[in-house]
């Protein structure tokens, strides 16, 4: 299956695809309106106490996503 078979399945069915390894699933296709819908519902918002501050280079700036080591 290419990405445009998958991202038709997506479009038309306003679904998910779950791909599945060894039996277990790994990950999961969505549309991205529907990640963005969900993810204000599921994802718990982190506490103050365990974040660690900025560098001193990067205070002030807007953390882009280059910016990331990977």
């Amino acid at each position: 299956m290419d990405f445009n078979e998958i991202k038709k399945i997506i479009e038309e069915d306003g679904g998910k695809i779950i791909i599945v390894e060894n039996g277990e699933p790994v990950m999961v296709v969505t549309s991205y309106a529907e990640y963005k819908k969900g993810r204000g519902k599921s994802e718990p918002k982190p506490k103050e106490k365990n974040l660690k501050p900025l560098p001193a280079e990067l205070s002030g700036e807007e953390l882009k996503i280059e910016d990331l080591p990977f």
